[in-house]
Order: structure tokens, then C-alpha cells, then sequence
């Protein structure tokens, strides 16, 4: 008994284990300040913006708030330069925590919700819903996004939603946000001008956009009947 017990644990442990660490990792480093990331980067040249990739796709798998990141990569790099390195790393993050809860939780979670009838049942319906409509799910929740980054990442990969729709879906709901926060950090030392504008009527936008997609997309799904099997 002791083997198939390990064999239907490890994998739901060691995510949560990873989760943990995760926490441990933001809570002990938090949002690193523009002097500490400038010093550890002086002198990279052009791999600077391929360090900040990296470091960005690190901490997008643990609760840091990623949109504060994003404007740090404007500080650090500018416009130019930033928003490609800080684009990349939200979608390797985005990747990476997808992956994760995919192959260590989702048979986990099925088999916790087989055993009652409502679980179930809200799975299938969560289930049938990303099958059908998951790139726009995707791109709904990116754009009006209620959870964290990370957490949504992981949330996603319990589903049932394709990764070519998920991946897709991250890419055109993030890159709004992202470049008006990126543009936010490049330009933000000249406030009155016209790019620091841009950029502050961008995110309105962009928080607007989403929320109206939300809701219609809400408000949909309930309407919609389920697809037959």
C-alpha cells in the first residue's frame, strides 16, 4: 500500500512544497529596490536586459506583484530595451508555473473532486468552458486580472485549457498592461509629458477594457448551455 500512496503524493507535495518555497523566496526578498537591481546589474552590458528576464521570470513564480516589476524594468532599461526583457520574463513566469500545476496537480485535484458530486460537477462546467472559449477565458482574466499573477498561473494549469490558447491568451491579455507599466517606470521622471500621459491613459484603458470583458464574459458563460460530450 505504501507505493501507490507515495506514487499518488509526491506530485501534489512537491508543488506545494514549490509554493512554499515560493512564498519563503518573496517574502524574504519582496520587490528588490532600483539602487540594489542597478548595482547588481552595472556593468552586465548587454546581457543586463537578459539578466532582468530572467530575474522578472524568477519572481513571476512567487506572489511579488509583478506590475511593480514591470515599472522597474522601465526605470532600469528605458522604454526601449525593457519592455522586450520584461515581456519575455512574464512569459517564461507564465509558462513555467502553467507547466508546474499541469504536471504536478491536476490528476490530483480530479480525483479530490470525484469523490463529491458539487466539486465535480463545478470542474466540468470549469472545464467545458475553457475547452470551448479558453483563448478569450485567457485573455478576460489577463486583462482584469483578480489574483495574483503567480497564483493564476497555477490556477490555469488545473484547468482544462489548452496551452497554445493559454500561452496565446497571456501574450495578447498582458502585453497592454505591461507596456503602459513598462512606459510608466521609462518615463515616469517627466511626468507632464506627453509619453507619461500615454502611458497613465493606457492603463485606465486597459483596467476598463478588462473589466467590461469580464463581465460580459461572465454573464455569457452562465448563458451558455454545456457543450454535449
Amino acid at each position: 500500500m505504501t507505493g501507490p500512496v507515495v506514487a499518488r503524493l509526491w506530485r501534489p507535495v512537491l508543488l506545494v512544497a514549490l509554493v512554499g518555497v515560493a512564498v519563503v523566496v518573496a517574502v524574504a526578498v519582496g520587490v528588490p529596490s532600483v539602487g540594489r537591481l542597478r548595482d547588481g546589474l552595472a556593468g552586465t552590458g548587454w546581457a543586463g536586459p537578459l539578466l532582468w528576464a530572467a530575474l522578472y521570470a524568477g519572481l513571476s513564480l512567487t506572489p511579488v506583484p509583478v506590475s511593480l516589476l514591470a515599472v522597474l524594468g522601465g526605470v532600469l532599461f528605458g522604454f526601449g530595451e525593457g519592455l522586450p526583457a520584461t515581456l519575455a520574463g512574464k512569459f517564461v513566469g507564465a509558462a513555467v508555473g502553467f507547466a508546474l500545476a499541469r504536471r504536478l496537480g491536476r490528476d490530483t485535484v480530479l480525483r479530490l473532486v470525484d469523490r463529491s458530486g458539487r466539486g465535480a460537477e463545478r470542474m466540468a462546467v470549469v472545464d467545458d468552458l475553457v475547452r470551448r472559449r479558453g483563448l478569450l477565458a485567457v485573455v478576460g482574466v489577463r486583462l482584469a486580472p483578480v489574483l495574483p499573477y503567480s497564483v493564476l498561473n497555477l490556477l490555469w494549469g488545473l484547468t482544462a485549457v489548452r496551452f497554445r490558447h493559454y500561452l496565446l491568451g497571456t501574450v495578447l491579455g498582458v502585453t497592454p498592461g505591461t507596456t503602459a507599466l513598462v512606459a510608466v517606470g521609462a518615463f515616469g521622471t517627466d511626468p507632464g509629458s506627453l509619453p507619461s500621459l500615454v502611458s497613465v491613459v493606457g492603463l485606465a484603458v486597459v483596467g476598463l477594457t478588462g473589466a467590461v470583458l469580464a463581465r460580459r464574459r461572465l454573464a455569457r458563460s452562465r448563458a451558455d448551455p454545456p457543450a454535449d460530450d
